[in-house]
């Protein structure tokens, strides 16, 4: 009769022991992108640098470039776009993966 009373402990420690070690596991949540700094360009050169910090982060994290300049800001690789100088814009060049001022 002992012999039979430990085989059912036993039976009920291990159905006990496959119950808890069988639930579903949280996956853990992917960390969300910390937020950008806020923008040190002072100088049109400083600005250029900036954006192509940002486009290099984003060139390595999807390995293409965005569509626009704007979709560094929207997906939060930039706070805003900086201000551009007076007769001037932002080019991409595709060969070099870089941003550099061009007249309008």
């Amino acid at each position: 009769m002992s012999s039979r009373l430990v085989l059912q402990f036993t039976a009920i420690l291990f159905a006990l022991s496959l119950q808890l070690g069988c639930k579903r596991k949280k996956t853990a949540e992917t960390p969300a992108l910390p937020a950008p700094p806020a923008s040190i360009a002072t100088t049109p050169e400083e600005a250029v640098a900036e954006i192509n910090r940002a486009l290099q982060t984003w060139i390595f994290q999807r390995n293409q470039p965005p569509k626009e300049l704007s979709e560094l800001v929207t997906a939060g690789y930039l706070q805003r776009l900086p201000t551009l100088p007076p007769g001037k814009k932002f080019a991409f060049d595709p060969l070099k993966m870089q941003v550099h001022l061009v007249a309008e």
